[in-house]
């Protein structure tokens, strides 16, 4: 395939629409090639899948902060409010709790949004780790088998890494899926 613009935002600017352009192209240029095809489709998947899931951990943080926020309105306004002194410590300290709450409830939500983008990786390692090898089988045939194997433990470590950054982890995935695909388009 010749470059084009749908190639060229697939390689350097990945989204998920300039893959569906690109899986537009391949198609109208009567490339139906089925492992190219399931690349482009994979890879689709990874971005669209991680954008949700860090869009969704983005804004539960967000709405933790606003909770967080919340808390101090709260005792303003228990404090703002005419009451005996006793009563006053009492709305304050009852509602300080149940703001409290309310804030570590919201930090459950970010840490199950983080824990979908790990599983996202996760899944992305094992996607790429069965399609590096078919792939690399043949390009290099002559690469032993328990040798094939330690590179591609080295290669997609990070990815598995619990000390490895999310951001790090879905760079390095986003780049072997654009890898495959040009190994893939390199053989036309």
């Amino acid at each position: 395939m010749h470059r084009s613009p749908a190639l060229d935002a697939v390689l350097f600017r990945p989204t998920p629409d300039a893959l569906w352009e690109l899986r537009a192209e391949l198609l109208e240029a009567g490339d139906t090639d089925p492992e190219l095809l399931a690349v482009v489709g994979a890879f689709h998947h990874f971005l669209s899948s991680f954008a949700t899931a860090t869009t969704t951990r983005d804004l539960n943080h967000l709405a933790s902060k606003l909770d967080i926020s919340a808390v101090g309105g709260v005792v303003l306004e228990q404090m703002l409010e005419r009451a005996e002194p006793h009563d006053l410590a009492r709305r304050v300290l009852t509602g300080a709790i149940s703001e409290g709450l309310m804030v570590l409830a919201s930090r459950q939500y970010v840490r199950g949004a983080e824990g979908e983008i790990a599983a996202l990786l996760r899944d992305a390692a094992w996607d790429l780790y069965d399609r590096l090898w078919r792939w690399t089988s043949g390009v290099n045939p002559e690469l032993g088998a328990d040798e094939r194997r330690r590179l591609l433990e080295a290669l997609l470590g990070p990815l598995r890494s619990p000390d490895a950054p999310s951001p790090v982890k879905a760079a390095l995935a986003g780049r072997l899926y654009q890898v495959l695909l040009v190994g893939q388009l390199d053989g036309r």
